[in-house]
């Protein structure tokens, strides 16, 4: 299944401008090209935009991302270290989730101390009005 760029966004949901960006980033390794040069997007070139989207939604730095696609173009030889560049980032998803959920934590506490005030003051509005 080849697919054209425009395809590739449909399917993906990013733009031709961002799948284009990460084209010239270096980013989708062994992007193949058709007879008048156009990019043809097959099941592993698809398979890295979801990667990335995922990546990019995670907050891996652009540095990160292209260090798997250098290490992914060497070879099965660099397994182990690709495995250690996603753990490495898989640790700091979990570092900052907890502190996310200190911060929704934080939140919710003081949207309870918050609506525990509109009542009281909704009680004294009722009791004058």
């Amino acid at each position: 299944m080849q697919q054209t760029i425009k395809e590739a966004s449909a399917r993906t949901g990013l733009s031709a401008h961002t799948i284009r960006y990460y084209e010239r980033e270096g980013l989708i390794p062994f992007l193949g090209r058709d007879k008048n040069n156009n990019r043809i997007f097959d099941h592993d070139a698809l398979h890295w935009l979801e990667l990335l989207t995922c990546l990019r939604v995670t907050g891996m730095p652009l540095a990160k991302q292209k260090e798997i696609v250098e290490l992914t173009k060497c070879g099965d030889n660099t397994v182990s270290d690709r495995i250690a560049v996603l753990k490495e980032h898989q640790e700091e998803m979990y570092r900052r989730q907890a502190e996310m959920d200190r911060a929704f934590k934080k939140i919710e506490k003081k949207l309870a101390c918050y609506e525990e005030l509109e009542k009281e003051v909704n009680k004294k509005a009722d009791k004058l009005g």
